[in-house]
C-alpha cells in the first residue's frame, strides 16, 4: 500500500512571507478531499507533493523515498495552452511510445524505440480503452484545439493514469465538466484507488465528488487536520464544535460583563463608604485617631476589592478572547452586494443569436445558461459581449448582440445599460498591483480610502487589500474582481459570470451565492453546478445543446 507524507515541511512565498511551518500530513491509499479557504495553501501543498516547488525545510515522500514522477502525477487546476500541432497522443504523454511501437512494428526499430516502449507493449490498446472509458474520442491524431475544455481536462487526466503513478493529485478536476463527464472522471478515480494500493488526493468545491472520498483533510491556518469520512462527515463535526464555540463566545461575553459589573459596583459602594466616613469625620463624632485607622482599614480592604475585581475582569476577558479564537469567523462573512438601481421591466439584454435564438432579459432576471461540454456557452458569450469585461449595452447589452438585435427588426430605441463580464479564464494583467490598486484602477477619482473599505466589503480586510493580485488564490482573484467591476460608476445592472465557482473553495461558492441572491440587478449565468444555481435563484433557463 502506498502513502504520500508530509513531514515538519514548511514553505514560503517569493516575499518571505511564511505559508507553511512545521506542516504534517500523511495520506493513506483510497480518495482523499483537501479542502480549505481561498489563499489556504492547498494548490500550493499539491505543487509541494508534486516537486514543482520545493519546501524551504522538512521532506515530502511516497513510500519513503522523495515524491516525484512517475511514483507522482499532478493534474493542475489550469492546463498550459496547447503548442499548434498538438495531438490528443501528445496530450496523454504517449506519442513517442506510439511513434517508436510503430517503428518496432515495421521492422525500422533501433536501441531507443525498445527503451522508450519498455515493458508497455499494450500502450494503444491501454490508451484507446481508457479514452473509450472516459468518453473521448478514440483518434489519437486528433488535434488537441478540436477538443472542449471538459475534453482536455478527461484527456489530461487519462495522460496521468496511463503513468500509472502511485499517487495522483488533482486541483479542482471537475471544472469545466458536464453531469456525463463529471460521471465518468468519478469512475476513473474509483478504479484508479480500487484494491487499496494507490493513493488520489484531490482539492475540490464539487459537493458530488466530496460525498464520494474516503477521507476529508481540511487545511487551515497552515495545519491540517483529518476526518474519517466523506464531506458531510466534517460538515457535522464542524458545525457541531461551530455551535459550541459560538455558545461558549456568548457565555463568556456575558461573563465579561457581570465581572465588570461587579467591579463597578464594588467601587460605587466603596465611594459611598468613603464618603460616610468624611461626613462622620466632619461632625466631629468620632476621634481623629480612630478615624484615621478606619479610613486606613477601609483604603486596604477597598485596594484589595479592587484588585479581586480585576483579576475577575481579566480572567474573564481570557476567556472571551479563547472562546473568540475558536470561533470560526469566516464562516459567518457576507459580501454586501451594492444597489444598481435597475427598474423592474427594464430592458438589459434583447438579441437574437444564430445558435441561442432570442435572449430576453429585463428587470433584475436571472437566467442560466447551460448545455453539455462543447455546446458554445462560453463562444455566445464572446458573440454577445465581445472580448470585453464591462461596457454599456443598448437592449443588445454589447456589439455581438446588437447584431442579434437588429437581425430581429427591433428598431425601438435602445436602453443603455451598464453591465460586467467574470469571464471563466480570469487573467491578471497586473500581477504586481494590489487589490485596492485593481479597484481604484476602475475609478481613478475615488479616494483611497473609498477603494480600501470597498474592499473590505469584498473581504480584503487590512493588510489582505495591499496583497498582490500575483500572489492570489483563484477564488480570491474572482473576489478581487467582482470588487473591481462593482466599484464602477455607475454600478452595472447586468453581471455576466461565466463558470464562476470554478476557483471557488466551499465557503467561498456559499458567500457567493448569499450575495447573488441578494443582487437587485439582472444576472446571466453560465454554471454545471446545480446546487449552486439553485442557492442563487434562477427564474430561467436557456439550454444549448
Amino acid at each position: 500500500m502506498s502513502s504520500l507524507v508530509l513531514s515538519d515541511v514548511a514553505y514560503a512565498f517569493p516575499d518571505h512571507t511564511p505559508l507553511f511551518t512545521g506542516l504534517d500530513l500523511t495520506v493513506g491509499p483510497g480518495l482523499t478531499a483537501l479542502i480549505g479557504r481561498n489563499g489556504a495553501g492547498k494548490s500550493t501543498l499539491l505543487r509541494l507533493a508534486a516537486a514543482e516547488l520545493r519546501p524551504s525545510a522538512g521532506s515530502i515522500t511516497v513510500d519513503g523515498v522523495p515524491a516525484r514522477p512517475p511514483a507522482v502525477a499532478y493534474l493542475p487546476q489550469l492546463l498550459a495552452d496547447a503548442p499548434a500541432g498538438h495531438t490528443l497522443a501528445d496530450e496523454l504523454g504517449v506519442g513517442a511510445r506510439l511513434a517508436a511501437l510503430e517503428r518496432i512494428e515495421a521492422g525500422e526499430g533501433d536501441d531507443d524505440d525498445f527503451t522508450a516502449i519498455g515493458d508497455d507493449w499494450a500502450v494503444a490498446e491501454r490508451t484507446v480503452a481508457l479514452l473509450a472509458e472516459l468518453g473521448l474520442p478514440t483518434e489519437l491524431s486528433r488535434p488537441t484545439g478540436a477538443l472542449s475544455g471538459g475534453e482536455r481536462t478527461l484527456a489530461a487526466l487519462a495522460g496521468r493514469i496511463l503513468g500509472q503513478p502511485r499517487v495522483l493529485l488533482l486541483d479542482e478536476p471537475t471544472n469545466n465538466l458536464d453531469r456525463r463527464a463529471r460521471a465518468r472522471l468519478f469512475d476513473a478515480l474509483d478504479r484508479f484507488t480500487a484494491g487499496g494500493e494507490r493513493v488520489a488526493l484531490v482539492v475540490s468545491h464539487d459537493l458530488e465528488l466530496l460525498e464520494r472520498v474516503d477521507t476529508t483533510v481540511e487545511l487551515r491556518a497552515g495545519r491540517c487536520r483529518v476526518f474519517g469520512g466523506a464531506y458531510r462527515h466534517y460538515r457535522e463535526v464542524v458545525d457541531a464544535e461551530q455551535a459550541a464555540a459560538l455558545q461558549a463566545l456568548t457565555g463568556a461575553r456575558n461573563d465579561l460583563r457581570a465581572e465588570k459589573r461587579d467591579k463597578a459596583e464594588g467601587a460605587e459602594k466603596a465611594s459611598r463608604r468613603a464618603a460616610q466616613g468624611r461626613r462622620v469625620q466632619a461632625a466631629g463624632g468620632m476621634p481623629k485617631i480612630l478615624m484615621d485607622a478606619r479610613r486606613k482599614s477601609a483604603q486596604e480592604s477597598a485596594g484589595r476589592l479592587r484588585t479581586v475585581h480585576q483579576q475577575g475582569v481579566d480572567r474573564a476577558r481570557e476567556r472571551l478572547s479563547e472562546a473568540d479564537d475558536a470561533v470560526r469567523h469566516d464562516e459567518l462573512l457576507r459580501i454586501p452586494m451594492p444597489d444598481p438601481g435597475l427598474p423592474t421591466g427594464r430592458i438589459v439584454l434583447d438579441a437574437v443569436d444564430p445558435v441561442a435564438g432570442r435572449i430576453h432579459l429585463a428587470g433584475p432576471a436571472r437566467v442560466r445558461l447551460a448545455g453539455p461540454n462543447g455546446s458554445g456557452k462560453t463562444t455566445l458569450l464572446r458573440r454577445l459581449f465581445g472580448e470585453g469585461v464591462a461596457g454599456r449595452g443598448g437592449r443588445s447589452g454589447g456589439s455581438g448582440a446588437g447584431r442579434g438585435a437588429s437581425e430581429a427588426g427591433d428598431h425601438d430605441e435602445a436602453v443603455h445599460v451598464p453591465w460586467a463580464l467574470l469571464p471563466q479564464d480570469l487573467r491578471v494583467e497586473h500581477p504586481e498591483w494590489s487589490v485596492v490598486d485593481a479597484i481604484r484602477a476602475v475609478r481613478p477619482e475615488a479616494s483611497a480610502e473609498e477603494a480600501h473599505a470597498h474592499a473590505a466589503r469584498f473581504l480584503f480586510t487590512g493588510d489582505a487589500g495591499f496583497r498582490r493580485l500575483a500572489d492570489l488564490s483563484g477564488g480570491e482573484r474572482l473576489r478581487a474582481a467582482l470588487a473591481a467591476r462593482l466599484f464602477a460608476r455607475p454600478v452595472p445592472q447586468l453581471l455576466v459570470l461565466d463558470e464562476p465557482t470554478n476557483n471557488l473553495d466551499l465557503d467561498g461558492v456559499q458567500v457567493l451565492a448569499d450575495a447573488l441572491s441578494q443582487w437587485r440587478g439582472a444576472l446571466l449565468l453560465v454554471s454545471h453546478d446545480d446546487g449552486f444555481c439553485d442557492r442563487v435563484g434562477v427564474d430561467d433557463v436557456i439550454t444549448l445543446d
